[in-house]
């Protein structure tokens, strides 16, 4: 319940987050930006941009401004966004607002936002900057294509850690969860942590090479 003489926080929509997003066309690229300024971001930072710095919601494991994350370091990256429960996996085609995360670590991996079922907005390379192109074709060749809609109540929560879990084991085990969706087997790495993960593979699918 809102305390007395406040309003409840309107949730963000997935229109506002596309808007949002298409504001920033133009703008640079920073591999590894900490996104303390407009274009001083990657893929991943950009996106904590618009929900975090813009939007004011949470991000996956903390808020905006904590340490660990922008404009303080770079913050949650691919995966982190992934696995994030902070947003839902949803079949595509996707909707404006959508998180369109090509699963993987470092340039293994891209993250945008979706303006319609076909293009969105994310920060590319050194060369394009910030761009809004076609979602198809624009990520790494073979990672895996998972379309997440970011739930709008601030703030987000983060990637929960399994009971008892150590440090090591809630990073894998979010790893591990992204791997499931995709199809892969890890029950090799899964036993080494001792963490039994299952999942299937919904609304997945590859995109050829950039």
């Amino acid at each position: 319940m809102a305390r007395p003489g406040t309003r409840p926080r309107a949730a963000v929509t997935g229109a506002q987050i596309a808007a949002d997003a298409l504001r920033w066309t133009g703008q640079g690229y920073v591999y590894g930006g900490d996104a303390s300024q407009p274009g001083v971001w990657d893929c991943s930072s950009f996106v904590s941009y618009v929900l975090g710095h813009d939007l004011h919601l949470g991000l996956p494991g903390g808020n905006w401004g904590e340490p660990g994350f922008p404009p303080n370091a770079h913050g949650p990256v691919v995966t982190s966004y992934a696995s994030w429960s902070g947003a839902r996996t949803i079949p595509g085609p996707p909707a404006a607002g959508d998180l369109c995360c090509f699963v993987g670590t470092g340039a293994s991996g891209h993250i945008g936002i979706a303006t319609d079922a076909t293009h969105m907005v994310s920060a590319l390379d050194t060369a394009s900057g910030t761009v809004h192109t076609p979602i198809a074709g624009y990520g790494p060749y073979g990672a895996p294509l998972v379309y997440r809609r970011v739930l709008g109540i601030p703030p987000g929560p983060g990637v929960p850690a399994p009971p008892g879990a150590s440090p090591a084991q809630a990073s894998l085990a979010a790893l591990l969860m992204v791997a499931a969706m995709a199809g892969i087997i890890v029950a090799g790495a899964a036993a080494v942590a001792g963490i039994l993960v299952v999942g299937a593979g919904a609304g997945i699918k590859a995109v050829s090479s950039k």
